[in-house]
């Protein structure tokens, strides 16, 4: 049977109607100039010795930021590494790459041209490694959303927002026999990954609402 995802049509026009928000609601940042490529980060991570694929890191990455959560400069490199876990000391230019991916991530979660984009190999690729790739990419942005507690925190979450993470738990799914039976090839892998690039982006919406300015609320007397 060939492998087709059946994405909620109410998710569906939740993520395309906030996408077309997003540009009313979100600031630009002088950050999203950062170019960092999937190959040189799996370059860099291998030389590092480390086991971990980047995709993971910034899918992980991604899922925090969504969550409206922040990290120092320190507490990202620790956090980083700590995922990473490399056997070579980083040299001052691994420790500026590292950090120039949180600075790219959030400055393209913030964008208002929805810059955003997953890290994942290029499109040279085998596409059975890309779709790997992506169900782990969504894997470990789902995982680290979780572990941020912002969901008790605030409550019961919207339904439109849940059936968008049932979606994205289903794509996290996927694995090489998965690729192997899709339906339309190239094109599903597209459809795919831009539905998990835009349901990213509603989350991090949601739990990203711009905070009211306090001066605007005292009374000039």
């Amino acid at each position: 049977m060939p492998f087709r995802l059946k994405f909620s049509t109410k998710a569906r026009r939740a993520i395309i109607g906030h996408a077309l928000c997003l540009g009313e609601s979100m600031t630009d940042s002088d950050q999203s100039g950062i170019e960092l490529q999937y190959a040189d980060l799996v370059t860099l991570f291998s030389k590092l010795g480390s086991g971990l694929a980047p995709n993971y890191l910034h899918g992980s990455l991604a899922g925090v930021l969504a969550a409206g959560k922040r990290m120092s400069q320190d507490d990202w490199l620790d956090w980083a590494l700590d995922q990473m876990a490399p056997s070579a000391t980083l040299q001052e230019t691994h420790i500026t790459i590292v950090q120039g991916l949180y600075f790219k991530t959030l400055a393209e979660l913030q964008d208002e041209g929805l810059a955003f984009h997953l890290l994942l190999p290029d499109e040279d690729a085998p596409l059975v490694d890309r779709l790997v790739a992506l169900g782990e990419w969504v894997g470990s942005f789902l995982g680290a959303f979780g572990a941020t507690g912002v969901v008790s925190e605030i409550g019961e979450m919207p339904a439109m927002l849940q059936e968008i993470l049932e979606d994205l738990a289903e794509i996290a799914q996927v694995d090489a026999h998965s690729g192997e039976q899709l339906a339309s090839g190239e094109s599903d892998f597209l459809a795919i990954s831009e539905h998990v690039r835009l349901s990213a982006l509603t989350v991090f919406l949601e739990y990203n609402q711009p905070q009211p300015n306090k001066a605007d609320d005292q009374v000039v007397h």
